[in-house]
């Protein structure tokens, strides 16, 4: 039998209603499972490139670091020194790919100059690749078997051969994008 209209209003719903957890629960053990062997899969790699700094310290004239600079555009490269220790050079693209060989040799030779200097500053435009930023990175980064060997003093005071031609790499345009 049907409740007065009255009655309805002043029924008292005491009645719990229970959720069905266990088609969830299944869902997210599957979700889990899924996603653990996903990233298991995943290979990370990490190329650590420090902030650039500002200093207010003053330098001497003999003691300036060369500040190599890479300009990296859609049409090539420019390398460059940031207290014009050397004169620009400009290596531009061969058949859509940057000439990192003729870089890396140039690389090479100032660090023949200059065997102190460990920084290289990258200056890439916004519509660069991934992957040209990277292989860039690595031909200044990296010594090869047939490049002539650097040598760097120790903790200990010892010469010991150096890996890396120029390792310390910032990006010096990390806000602007241009």
């Amino acid at each position: 039998m049907l409740k007065r209209p009255s009655a309805r209003r002043k029924s008292k719903g005491n009645e719990v209603a229970e959720l069905p957890l266990v088609p969830i629960m299944d869902a997210f053990v599957t979700l889990i499972a899924f996603l653990l062997l996903a990233t298991s899969m995943l290979a990370v790699t990490l190329i650590d490139t420090p902030v650039p700094i500002v200093s207010n310290k003053r330098e001497d004239a003999k003691d300036k670091p060369l500040m190599l600079t890479v300009t990296i555009t859609p049409e090539g490269l420019k390398l460059e020194s940031g207290f014009r220790l050397i004169k620009p050079v400009e290596f531009p693209k061969i058949d859509k790919d940057y000439d990192l060989s003729k870089f890396h040799e140039a690389l090479v030779a100032l660090k023949q100059q200059f065997p102190k200097d460990r920084t290289l500053v990258l200056l890439p435009v916004g519509e660069i690749k991934y992957n040209d930023i990277v292989q860039i990175m690595d031909a200044g980064r990296l010594l090869l078997k047939t490049d002539p060997p650097f040598y760097v003093k120790g903790e200990d005071g010892v010469d010991k051969p150096d890996d890396h031609l120029f390792p310390d790499v910032i990006f010096g345009n990390v806000l602007s994008g241009n």
